[in-house]
């Protein structure tokens, strides 16, 4: 069965925690001779010299502290270019590594043959003595 619906407690204000808030608009919690005592306080020179320089100094450190925050993004950012940087100039150097084991297997299938290439000159002379000898041609 349907739950009854609720109705609202008779100080909605009590549930709140905003008990003597209504006071304040009233005027009935705030004394003049308070606001007056606290009013004399700003209206001392030396007072507001030292709330204006205090005012100046928080201007300062908001000024520096904007800043320090403009400088972390741009290093932020300069890493991040750098580290993709890093990234390509790495992919370079696996491709030339991979372009360099090429290579160097090539070379070594060379010099396997190259003893072979050394050999010719010699075999070229052995075969053609040998021609000339059954062709009965005289050398030279």
């Amino acid at each position: 069965m349907a739950e009854a619906k609720r109705k609202p407690s008779e100080n909605p204000e009590s549930n709140y925690g905003v008990e003597g808030f209504e006071q304040i608009f009233d005027g009935n919690g705030i004394t003049n001779g308070d606001a007056t005592a606290n009013g004399a306080m700003f209206a001392d020179p030396y007072m507001q010299q030292q709330i204006e320089k205090l005012f100046e100094r928080f201007g300062e450190l908001v000024s520096l502290s904007v800043d320090q925050r403009v400088e972390t993004a741009k290093t932020a950012s300069q890493l991040i270019e750098n580290q993709r940087q890093l990234i390509a100039t790495q992919q370079i150097l696996i491709r030339l590594m991979e372009r360099s084991i090429e290579l160097t297997r090539h070379i070594s299938s060379i010099e396997e043959r190259l003893p072979a290439v050394f050999e010719l000159p010699r075999l070229v002379e052995s075969l053609r003595q040998r021609v000339a000898q059954l062709e009965g041609v005289e050398q030279q």
